[in-house]
C-alpha cells in the first residue's frame, strides 16, 4: 500500500560516502580504502550481530580502520582515525535528496530516518546539509541494539512511529537493507547509487535509479 511513512537510510542513501576517501589518504592510507574500509566495517557488525554480540557503529569503524591500517603497514595515528570518523556529520546530502524530500511533505507522508549510526551524529548531518525540517524522528539501532538488517530493528522503527509494518517504507541504496526490511513486513524501495541489487535477496517493491523517482513509485501505490 501507500505508505503513511518512509524511513529512509542514511549512509550512501542519502549522503555521499566518497570524501572520506580524502581523509584516509591524509592517514597515510592508499587509493581505493574507502571501498574497503567501509566493507569491513559491515562485515564486522554483520558478524557481532549473527554472533549475538553489539556494538556501536562508531566502535566497530574505529576498531576495522586500526585493522585495516595495521594489515597495509601503516602506523596510522589515533588522531587521523578520530578525525574520519567525525567526518560523518560533514558528508554531503545527493543532489536528489531534498526534492525526493519535498514531494513527500507535499503529499503530507512523513519522513524518518533509520540509521546503522548514532541518533546524535545522523541528526547533525541533517542539520549540516540543511534538510533536518523535513525529518520527524531520528531512530538508531542503538535503540534495540540490533545492527539493520535485523528485522527488530526495523519493527521497532514502525513501533516508533506508531504505524503497523506495512504502512512504513523503508528506502535504501543497500539490497541487505531491503532485504531486512522485507522480512519485517514493511513497503521497500531500492535506489540505486553504484551497486546493482543482488537477485539473491528479496526483490525491491519499487526501484529507480534516483531518489526522487523511488518517492513517486511509492506515492502511486493504492
Amino acid at each position: 500500500m501507500k505508505p503513511k511513512v518512509v524511513a529512509f537510510d542514511v549512509i550512501e542513501t542519502l549522503f555521499d560516502i566518497q570524501p572520506l576517501e580524502e581523509k584516509l589518504k591524509a592517514g597515510g592510507l592508499p587509493g581505493g580504502s574507502l571501498q574497503v574500509w567501509f566493507a569491513r566495517v559491515l562485515r564486522d557488525a554483520f558478524a557481532l550481530e549473527v554472533s549475538g554480540d553489539y556494538k556501536t557503529f562508531g566502535e566497530v569503524a574505529r576498531a576495522t580502520l586500526g585493522a585495516f591500517a595495521s594489515e597495509q603497514k601503516i602506523d596510522i595515528d589515533k588522531s587521523k582515525i578520530e578525525e574520519t570518523i567525525k567526518s560523518f556529520v560533514e558528508l554531503p546530502a545527493h543532489s536528489d535528496v531534498k526534492p525526493a524530500f519535498e514531494n513527500l511533505r507535499d503529499t503530507d507522508v512523513r519522513i524518518a530516518a533509520l540509521t546503522n549510526g548514532s541518533a546524535e551524529t545522523t541528526k547533525k548531518m541533517f542539520e549540516n546539509a540543511g534538510l533536518e525540517q523535513f525529518v520527524e524522528r531520528y531512530i538508531s539501532i542503538d535503540e534495540v541494539k540490533h545492527w539493520k538488517p535485523a528485522r527488530e530493528v526495523y519493527l521497532h522503527a514502525a513501533k516508533m512511529l506508531d504505524v503497523d509494518p506495512p504502512e512504513l517504507a523503508l528506502v535504501a541504496a543497500h539490497d541487505w537493507d531491503i532485504q531486512g526490511a522485507k522480512r519485517a513486513g514493511l513497503v521497500t524501495g531500492f535506489i540505486q547509487r553504484k551497486i546493482a541489487f543482488s537477485t539473491a535477496m528479496g526483490e525491491p517493491d519499487v526501484s529507480a535509479e534516483t531518489l526522487l523517482k523511488v518517492v513517486e513509485n511509492l506515492l502511486r501505490r493504492p
